[in-house]
């Protein structure tokens, strides 16, 4: 129905649609809202929507005739016209008749049918959705199954894993809403079937509301156990599918000589973010998520600081082998080639104070830091974390250790107008850039991508980080630099670390044949 700027632009019959529209109940959640909430802003009553549910008349139940009528002769009182087309004339009082109990149950059995009928239509919808996302998961499986055995190049095997890791989550999604409606089914089936127990009156009107709920009850329960069947036949054959489709686009990248250990790789942070806190380096866009774990990152650091400095002052304790795992995570597409890093302020982990930091940069000096942090992986106990069907078995780790005065090289970065960004690259044999990008301000979350574009899954930093010991610490490796920015950009050296090339799954998997 269309709805109008103004109580008088509806007539009286108009109201009264409107008015018994929101009564009837018989449409989904937001759209009822949207109507009560249409008639608060328009009623001029004091009390709103309230005059919806609350009767002013102690003797009578509310109804949805009161309700326009007592509107109307409010606004007649005040010698105002409430709807198109009517004088101000004041009317006799209303007079109300009390509702007999016959009449009272009647309205209760409208009211009953009506939420069964609601019901039973936002079901139908539901059952839309997930019919429409297996149809597209069944689809998705068939694409990527059909160019396993096709030439296609890398970006496209990209694509159509990811399509199929979507397809899957909204897949799974749907059906979780669609199992929602369980308790709700139930609810209403036992409420109608004590409704016709209880009932003295209109027998056969409760006794097919009952009916109505039951049958509905009934096919929504076949349905449910017949769609979590389909969905778990799709995710084995999605998940057996994506294994291979990983593996063979790293077979791919390596045999192209495009893998992150053999091609020059670009990660990209804001510049604004890199002053004041914590950044994780990535390839791509950041995210809600992501950027949001700052604040817990930070903590994890300086909790770990805290408790490794204060260490340091007792003469006879070892930190030799100790660290603390700040921050793991794991990259939740599998098309990722899960290249990373991380950049902290310098000042959360060594003095920058009393420095020639211009100097050592343009010289590529080196100098002695007592706190490092590497890469690494932490096994996650059996069952406790999955995606699907997918039991997550190890994540990404970024430790902080104390080290005997290891040295880090200081390296400078440039302004690239082109990229309008400052540049740093590592010293590697296959380098590895990092952009920190302007514009040189905060952005909010909202102006990030949303949380399901996020590169990352179970970014966990514990705010009192675990001291753990490694026993094999001759295993241990750092790829970390000091990055000093011109001495006009007002920014302070960064402490920068990267993933270990070790780690990445290269030749474990590029040796699959495809």
């Amino acid at each position: 129905m269309e709805l109008k700027a103004a109580l008088k632009d509806y007539t009286e019959p108009e109201f009264q649609t409107l008015v018994n529209r929101i009564w009837a109940v018989d449409m989904p959640k937001r759209g009822h809202d949207q109507l009560i909430n249409h008639f608060d802003r328009i009623v001029g009553h004091p009390e709103g929507a309230d005059l919806l549910f609350y009767s002013r008349d102690e003797y009578n139940s509310n109804s949805p005739e009161w309700v326009v009528g007592y509107v109307k002769q409010w606004w007649q009182q005040h010698g105002v016209p409430a709807f198109k087309g009517q004088s101000a004339a004041v009317t006799a009082p209303m007079t109300y008749v009390p509702l007999s109990p016959a009449q009272m149950a009647q309205q209760r059995a409208l009211l009953s049918l009506a939420g069964v009928q609601r019901i039973v239509a936002e079901l139908a919808v539901s059952e839309q959705v997930i019919e429409t996302a297996l149809g597209l998961l069944e689809q998705r499986i068939k694409h990527l199954h059909d160019q396993q055995v096709n030439e296609v190049n890398t970006i496209e095997r990209e694509a159509s894993l990811r399509a199929l890791e979507v397809a899957e989550y909204e897949a799974r999604k749907a059906a979780h809403q669609y199992g929602y409606w369980k308790s709700s089914i139930e609810f209403t089936k036992s409420a109608a079937l004590r409704d016709v127990t209880d009932a003295r009156s209109d027998q056969a009107q409760w006794q097919s509301i009952a009916q109505q709920i039951s049958a509905t009850h009934e096919r929504y329960a076949g349905n449910l156990i017949a769609i979590n069947q389909r969905l778990l036949r799709l995710q084995v054959q999605a998940e057996a599918l994506l294994v291979l489709a990983q593996a063979r686009l790293v077979h791919q990248r390596h045999k192209e000589g495009v893998g992150p250990t053999q091609a020059p790789g670009l990660l990209v942070a804001y510049l604004a973010f890199a002053k004041v806190r914590p950044s994780i380096l990535l390839n791509g866009a950041l995210s809600q998520p992501l950027e949001t774990h700052w604040v817990a990152l930070q903590k994890s650091i300086r909790s770990a600081m805290a408790e490794f400095t204060w260490q340091l002052t007792n003469e006879t304790a070892t930190l030799t082998g100790q660290y603390a795992a700040v921050l793991r995570f794991e990259f939740v597409s599998r098309a990722e080639t899960e290249m990373y890093g991380l950049s902290v302020p310098l000042a959360e982990l060594h003095p920058i104070e009393g420095q020639d930091w211009q100097g050592l940069a343009k010289s590529k000096a080196e100098i002695d830091m007592r706190f490092r942090m590497n890469s690494g992986s932490y096994s996650v106990p059996h069952g406790t974390l999955s995606r699907g069907l997918r039991q997550i078995q190890t994540l990404l780790q970024i430790a902080l250790r104390p080290t005997n005065g290891t040295k880090v090289r200081v390296r400078e970065a440039i302004w690239d107008d082109q990229l309008n960004a400052f540049c740093f690259t590592t010293d590697a044999a296959v380098p590895v850039t990092v952009s920190w990008v302007s514009p040189d301000v905060l952005e909010t979350p909202a102006d990030l991508a949303p949380a399901s574009e996020s590169k990352l899954g179970f970014l966990v930093s514990a705010p009192v980080p675990v001291l753990d010991v490694i026993n094999d610490i001759e295993s241990v490796q750092f790829d970390d630099y000091v990055v000093v920015f011109p001495s006009n950009s007002g920014l302070d050296p960064l402490y920068v670390m990267f993933r270990d090339k070790r780690e990445y799954p290269v030749i474990a998997i590029a040796e699959i044949t495809p």
